[in-house]
């Protein structure tokens, strides 16, 4: 009788424990829209694998249903955008290092058993209010080669919510393809105005 009395505490615990952790943990509401019900991940900065990024925020990532697949039409496609408590004060050569630095810490992460990882090469233009960008990029994670990302960024500031925000649309694809219908219609799933 006493080992059902010690279980039945033990229990009662756990069940209290658990139902205090499920409480405290918050959930993040999705920052963008995206009509495709791509995969979510969130990242506090600084983030573990680009430490020198030194912003305070988040960066949310959705990623493609074929991000993971070399043989999709997605294959390496997602977005992911940063929310920042300050002005990143990008240019083209500030986002040629925050990228480098970006998937230079990433790759060098996911490959860490990989010998000389190439470095990230990136250049970037600017039109009217969106940088245009080509990185090549060394994909430890599938195929063990480089790969050659078309990047778009845009920057803004809500004033709402007293943040600035850098979104970031990639694909291997040429911005011609149909997947960068998708990339272009990502939006912000809040208002700022």
């Amino acid at each position: 009788m006493k080992n059902i009395i010690t279980l039945l505490y033990i229990l009662v615990f756990v069940t209290t424990s658990m139902k205090v952790i499920s409480q405290n943990k918050k959930e993040i509401p999705l920052l963008l829209a995206i009509e495709e019900p791509w995969r979510s991940e969130h990242l506090p900065f600084p983030i573990s694998f680009a430490p020198s990024l030194g912003y305070k925020g988040i960066e949310e990532v959705r990623f493609a249903k074929g991000w993971g697949t070399p043989e999709s039409d997605e294959f390496w496609t997602y977005a992911f955008l940063w929310y920042l408590d300050e002005d990143p004060q990008l240019s083209q050569s500030k986002l040629k290092t925050d990228i480098n630095a970006y998937f230079d810490g990433l790759m060098n992460v996911v490959g860490k058993d990989t010998k000389d990882i190439p470095k990230t090469q990136t250049s970037f233009t600017k039109e009217d209010m969106v940088y245009h960008g080509e990185a090549t990029v060394y994909d430890a994670f599938f195929t063990k080669e480089l790969i050659t990302l078309q990047i778009d960024a845009v920057s803004d500031y809500c004033p709402i919510k007293e943040k600035y925000t850098v979104l970031f649309t990639i694909s291997p694809q040429p911005r011609e393809h149909n997947v960068w219908k998708t990339l272009n219609a990502i939006d912000l799933a809040f208002t700022c105005d």
